[in-house]
């Protein structure tokens, strides 16, 4: 295999893997990534981690097909790392993997694995897929998928995406707290359909583009993303999402509106303390928003803000990290705080109006 690639067009392209190799593979194999020189001037390239796979492919100058793999994540570096300009990476069914650059001036040599031996991905000719609006998809993740931790499993460890006529949803909990974000969408289904889609798929979702339409398809087994010249794959997470609008409050008593940027900053600083649970007291009284937090060992932190509130008197108190996930994944001026009392769930939403419709659901801490 011989082929001839602008740095900087590979460079972008290998850069959308990096989330996929797994620190600990099951199989060395699982660490790297095939390419494949084609007829065609095409270069594919496949990584997986047998949960989630990607294929992309760009155009090259192929000189020589062939293929072969290598670790995805040293390739890289490598190549992020070359001088500008037009590189050559060549392999003659040695498995060595020789990348120079378009003077001769830096030549480097990296082993690899034979490419029958990496894992077939599953594919779908996306022949029935719904197509979506990219922005607005990656929307309703960025509002979800800081909720999900990397150590819940399961059907708490993704975010449950249900597509219906005329109704994209997504919703994720860890048990405290849940996000549930929905756009009004033109899907073009004819029934329902709802999937478990796991935080790392997530999180490659949002790499995969930046706008146009992005193809979602499925089959038994796997659950499929298009967008141009990327296709993801995703195992089906088999197992039930908890019914989570039942903790959404039917109506809150009272609202407090909040400057988003004030409380983001007042909430950092009370938080320089670090404790078990970062638990900060919320005091909710006219116009009046004040945050305490007492930590026996280190000290103590009294702020407070003006707020648009004319209710009664409410002291809560929440884990002040849910709330600062919350505040940094938002673009809007101003939030609406729906409560009722200090013992009840309180409902966070944006107020601009504009995207993604999203309410966030925080439960009390007993401080």
């Amino acid at each position: 295999m011989k082929i001839f690639v602008e740095k900087a067009k590979l460079e972008n392209e290998l850069r959308l893997f990096q989330g996929i190799f797994e620190k600990k593979a099951i199989m060395e194999i699982l660490q790297n990534i095939k390419l494949t020189a084609m007829d065609g001037g095409i270069l594919e390239m496949v990584a997986t981690d047998l949960e989630i796979g990607l294929v992309t492919s760009i155009q090259v100058d192929v000189r020589q097909t062939g293929s072969f793999t290598v670790n995805g994540k040293d390739l890289y570096d490598l190549v992020s790392k070359m001088p500008e300009g037009v590189i050559e990476i060549s392999e003659d069914n040695d498995l060595q993997v020789i990348i120079t650059n378009e003077k001769k001036t830096s030549k480097y040599k990296m082993l690899g694995l034979q490419s029958s031996d990496y894992p077939e991905l599953p594919a779908n000719d996306m022949a029935n897929a719904i197509s979506l609006s990219l922005t607005d998809f990656q929307a309703m993740i960025n509002n979800c998928y800081y909720v999900i931790s990397p150590e819940l499993k399961f059907n708490l460890g993704g975010a449950l995406l249900s597509i219906a006529k005329n109704k994209l949803e997504m919703a994720a909990t860890d048990g405290h707290r849940l996000a549930y974000s929905f756009f009004n969408a033109d899907t073009a289904v004819s029934e329902a359909v709802e999937y478990i889609l796991s935080r790392k798929t997530l999180l490659e979702v949002l790499k995969i583009g930046s706008s146009g339409e992005i193809e979602f398809a499925f089959d038994n087994n796997n659950l499929f993303f298009k967008h141009m010249n990327r296709t993801l794959c995703s195992r089906i997470v088999d197992q039930k999402f908890p019914n989570y609008k039942t903790v959404i409050p039917e109506k809150t008593e009272q609202t407090a509106v909040v400057r988003t940027e004030e409380l983001l900053q007042t909430l950092r600083r009370i938080l320089i303390f670090k404790t078990r649970n970062n638990g900060v007291l919320f005091k909710f009284s006219k116009n009046k928003l004040a945050l305490e937090r007492t930590t026996p060992e280190k000290g103590e932190g009294y702020d407070e803000i003006s707020i648009e509130y004319a209710g009664k008197a409410v002291s809560v108190g929440f884990n002040g990290n849910f709330i600062l996930d919350f505040l940094t994944h938002i673009n809007s001026e101003k939030l609406g705080i729906g409560l009722n009392d200090s013992e009840s769930s309180f409902l966070f939403k944006p107020m601009d109006g504009s995207g993604a419709h999203f309410i966030y659901i925080v439960m009390p801490l007993n401080i």
